[in-house]
């Protein structure tokens, strides 16, 4: 840390010894229809609380000069169309400030009737569970490493396994049930070190410097997604800036990077970047053994074909490596010592078209590609590499989408779509000769170490730091395996969707989702249905609902080979109803309750019989069944007068249908958290526009203490946020200590205990410096201020003991990005 610290400072004394007095800036940006995907020429473009403003041309692209540099509101108007509103839209030094907005048609007639969304912009197709954020909301959220998916944490009935990973568990579903789709491609594993059947981790791959927008649905989204059960995190990536070459280096705890962008020619630009891990540079000196290593790349190419098509060829990838020594922890496994690396690959073509003033047509061919390679070993005496189990595993993807939607009139629209993925895996599973053990048992090193019963070993033996314990006898071998398994799963969707608004106060939506799986040979039509009332001027009742199915993972198939095609896809039931509620065009409220079935859930055929597995193969069966329910509070304000904030409330029950019991007899979730509460706020101070600051900047005392996280910048901005999620259900393992290790035997209760209580709240403060020819960001994040003791999980120690793994103490990061 104390190296972080001192290369922090380096930079931030390097940007203020080049301080000068900030110039203008540029906003440019494109206004569309946001049903057709149309430019709308005449569209007025105005910041709040200024004379600057804008009409967009022709094409929709609208250009404001000569802005002092500084946060504002931009304002969009246009006759038709429901005005809108963006908040924090920054105008930067010597750069040009980026925004493109889609503007929402009104069914009302009259040509001199405008009406008013406000800050809020509706995500089209979506009625309830749905949130869509930018760049700066971002920036601004206080989770510390610009990490996209922890941001979706503090949306009600969103939370995560632990501090360690940026997975999202949304309404009760599981790890791997969420989907994430960037620039109409969709990709596995967004993120660093993923993990099969999960797609979350660490670190987050994606750039936020590339984000354009995210759409976030927690449940009941269109038919146009499909094959997963819980949400969809829809990026849109930002174009290159088409006239001016423009760099940025960002330095913080998840690595250094450099991002460029600029024109190619006049049809064409590009954004690229490249980022390296710096811990293992600092983190080897502290004696840590665990050492994260990885490099991430991201890039972006769009090219004009002509005045209505548009090719977008993007690029994201990671290269990750750890070797865990020593370390005991539940991501572990058990496992004494693990060495892991990986590579997640995404390359795609995006076409777009806008072939009719009523309709466009958007098409993607992608390519995945990940390999992960997990070495699993122990340490012998003589201080040698004893491999116990290897896998290397290769999951490929190719996916071919298409969407087309045609806008029949103002009220009605459709929209149809199909997709083909293909995708071939090979995965080697080796696992090296083992033996199972009987120890003996003594009370010093020179005595015989002689098998005891249980009521011995705990009352002579057992915490005891002179016990010796010594193999006796060897009670089963293990032979070595190395097989390997080669599939390839097709799968084929398709859907169709109608959107129906006759009045100003009803639209619906009403879309079908077919899904066939050509490995399982099963396929399944799932219905979707979106409703919303205008009850008032700014009230509006919602519902959705529909039934969402999802293929087994791959694992699960690989596992079993040919004999997983019995299985089928499982689904989910889902409806929401909720009322939404703007009492200020920056402030809304909504409250809902939801309801999901869970059928079919594919689950270890062993987990199902009681007597053990004795009569099991071991395979995956569709057995599982559960049902999660709550009610949800949101309410959001965007930022105005300085300040912003978020409060959510959920409270849920999540559970599942003990497949042993004759009865219905229902266990809690591995995520059923009960109360969960997330509370955001943040305050920013414009100090550039007070007289005594722009004086005292240009002082030798505030260019030496700048960097100082308190210290006056431009615009200075400090925020927080407070988490609570009741404690996490478990199931306790016992010790057997004749061969000393822990089961879960197959007629114990699950989840039968829990966690102790969640509680962590996160400080932020962020500075702004803008200069003649670049500007500055500089943030400083304390995770954990308390320092409060939040369990992770049990560590099951070989000698009998376990202990808690904690989650994230008291951890103070830093980052600096420089933009030229």
């Amino acid at each position: 840390m104390k190296k972080t610290l001192q290369i922090l400072i380096i930079f931030s004394l390097l940007a203020l010894g080049l301080m000068a007095k900030a110039p203008l800036g540029t906003i440019v940006g494109k206004i569309v229809d946001r049903d057709t995907q149309q430019p709308l020429p005449g569209a007025n473009v105005i910041l709040d609380g200024t004379n600057f403003g804008a009409a967009t041309d022709i094409d929709g692209h609208f250009e404001i000069l000569n802005v002092p540099v500084g946060s504002y509101s931009i304002r969009v108007h246009m006759i038709g169309y429901k005005s809108q509103a963006r908040a924090n839209v920054r105008a930067l030094p010597s750069r040009s400030s980026v925004i493109n907005i889609a503007l929402e048609p009104t069914v009302l007639s009259g040509s001199d009737i405008v009406v008013t969304a406000g800050y809020f912009e509706r995500v089209k197709d979506a009625s309830t569970s749905v949130r869509s954020v930018d760049i700066e909301e971002i920036r601004s959220d206080p989770v510390g490493a610009y990490d996209i998916l922890s941001m979706m944490q503090s949306l009600p009935s969103v939370v995560s396994g632990a501090d360690q990973t940026n997975e999202i568990i949304v309404r009760g579903g599981s790890p791997g049930e969420n989907l994430f789709v960037m620039d109409h491609l969709d990709i596995p594993y967004p993120v660093h070190y993923p993990q099969q059947g999960a797609g979350g981790g660490p670190v987050t791959m994606v750039n936020t410097e590339f984000i354009e927008r995210i759409d976030f649905f927690a449940g009941a989204f269109p038919a146009r997604y499909g094959d997963k059960l819980s949400s969809v995190m829809d990026v849109t990536v930002r174009e290159g800036n088409p006239k001016n070459h423009e760099s940025s280096l960002s330095f913080d705890m998840s690595g250094f990077g450099v991002t460029l962008e600029g024109p190619i020619n006049e049809r064409s630009t590009y954004i690229a970047s490249v980022k390296r891990s710096f811990l293992d540079f600092i983190i080897q000196q502290s004696g840590l053994m665990a050492v994260p290593k990885y490099w991430t790349f991201q890039g972006k190419i769009s090219y004009d074909l002509s005045h209505k098509e548009k090719l977008y060829l993007n690029y994201l990838g990671g290269i990750d490596e750890i070797d865990i020594i020593g370390e005991d922890g539940p991501q572990n496994r058990g496992a004494d010592n693990v060495a892991y690396d990986s590579q997640q690959h995404t390359l795609g073509l995006t076409y777009k078209n806008l072939f009719s003033t009523k309709g466009y047509l958007l098409a993607s061919l992608g390519q995945n590609y990940v390999t992960i390679n997990i070495d699993a070993y122990h340490v012998t005496a003589a201080g040698e590499h004893d491999t116990f189990y290897q896998g290397i595993t290769i999951e490929q993807e190719t996916i071919l989408k298409a969407d087309l939607v045609y806008k029949l009139n103002k009220s009605f629209e459709t929209s149809f779509g199909a997709k083909l993925k293909i995708a071939p895996n090979t995965w080697e599973l080796m696992s090296f000769s083992d033996e199972l053990i009987l120890y003996g048992y003594a009370s010093d090193s020179l005595a015989p170490a002689l098998p005891v019963s249980e009521d011995v070993f705990y009352s002579q033996f057992f915490d005891d730091t002179n016990t010796v314990a010594r193999p006796f006898d060897t009670l089963a071998t293990y032979e070595a395996t190395d097989t390997i398994y080669t599939e390839i799963f097709t799968n084929i969707g398709l859907y169709g969707q109608i959107r129906y608004q006759p009045s100003h106060r009803i639209e619906f939506t009403l879309g079908a989702r077919f899904e066939y799986n050509a490995y399982l040979d099963q396929s399944n039509i799932s219905p979707r249905v979106n409703l919303s009332y205008q009850v008032a001027p700014n009230i509006k009742a919602n519902m959705a609902g529909g039934r969402y199915y999802q293929a087994p993972f791959y694992a699960m198939l690989i596992y079993g080979g040919p004999d997983t095609k019995v299985l089928d896809f499982y689904h989910a039931d889902q409806i929401s109803v909720g009322l939404e509620y703007l009492p200020r065009e920056d402030v809304r409220l909504t409250a809902e309750v939801y309801n999901k079935s869970f059928e079919d859930m594919p689950m270890s055929e062993i987990l199902t019989n009681p007597a053990t597995g004795a009569d099991s193969t071991g395979d995956f069966i569709n057995a599982g069944s559960g049902r999660s329910q709550g009610i949800e509070l949101f309410l959001q304000k965007k930022f105005s007068n300085h300040w912003y904030g978020t409060f959510s409330y959920s409270h849920s029950v999540s559970e599942g249908v003990d497949p042993r019991k004759d009865d219905k007899v229902y266990y809690p979730w591995d995520y059923d958290y009960g109360d969960v509460v997330s509370l955001i706020g943040g305050y920013k101070i414009r100090y550039m526009d007070y007289e005594w600051y722009n004086s005292y900047k240009e002082t030798v005392l505030a260019k030496s203490t700048s960097w100082l996280p308190f210290a006056p910048a431009d615009e200075f901005e400090i925020s927080f946020r407070l988490r609570y999620s009741g404690g996490k259900p478990y199931t306790p393992k016992t010790y057997n200590h004749n061969v000393r290790k822990w089961y879960t035997y197959a007629s114990d209760d699950w989840n039968t205990k829990r966690m102790g209580d969640y509680l962590r709240f996160d400080i932020m403060l962020l500075q702004r410096f803008y200069f003649e020819k670049f500007n500055m960001v500089a943030f400083w994040d304390i995770m954990n201020v308390t320092n409060r003791d939040n369990p992770w999980d049990y560590v099951y120690n070989e000698d009998g003991t376990k202990a808690i793994a904690l989650q994230f103490k008291t951890f103070p990061v830093g980052g600096i990005t420089l933009e030229f």
